[in-house]
């Protein structure tokens, strides 16, 4: 019996292996963050940097909603912030792609549109970032508060993200290096 067979699965499974090692080392080198896709959303929290126009005042963060790319997102994070979200704000957001609004425990309070002048997407996250669920919210006049739809999660959520329609990525919230 030959032993050339045996001699040559050795050596193509040695260079697949080396292959995974060379691949693996490249990426931890070029990425600055390689395990910010595992980090959780409060830890993306605690990594944030003033806001600028036209959220002074605010904080700033930067996600990844979907692995799909790094979102620049403004932060509400107490009950004021909240409550005015993108109030007086959709039509122009500056530099960011959104908001992003965190509440201190698990939440099932509505949205709504409420002197909302454009339409918003908004997603709602657990404390792990996994997604709840998705809306396509629409404008709703001042004038007819009483009267705008509410928006709800499918659950409990930690978390919700509002951007202009068709910026939402799908998927989960993680951590992103910025560019």
């Amino acid at each position: 019996m030959s032993r050339r067979p045996v001699v040559i699965t050795s050596v193509v499974v040695a260079v697949v292996v080396l292959a995974v090692v060379v691949v693996a080392l490249l990426d931890d080198a070029f990425d600055p963050d390689p395990h910010a896709g595992r980090m959780p959303v409060g830890l993306i929290l605690a990594r944030a940097a003033p806001a600028v126009a036209p959220f002074e005042g605010l904080s700033e963060v930067h996600a990844s909603i979907g692995y799909e790319r790094c979102l620049r997102l403004v932060v509400a994070d107490s009950e004021a912030e909240r409550v005015a979200g993108l109030r007086d704000h959709a039509a122009d957001l500056g530099p960011y792609d959104g908001m992003l609004f965190e509440f201190p425990a698990p939440s099932s309070a509505a949205f709504t549109m409420s002197g909302v002048t454009d339409p918003l997407d908004i997603a709602f996250f657990d404390q792990d970032g996994a997604r709840n669920s998705t809306h396509a919210m629409k404008p709703c006049p001042a004038k007819a508060e009483n009267q705008c739809p509410v928006y709800r999660a499918d659950g409990q959520y930690a978390y919700a993200v509002e951007t202009k329609p068709g910026q939402l990525p799908s998927g989960p919230i993680t951590a992103c290096a910025p560019s």
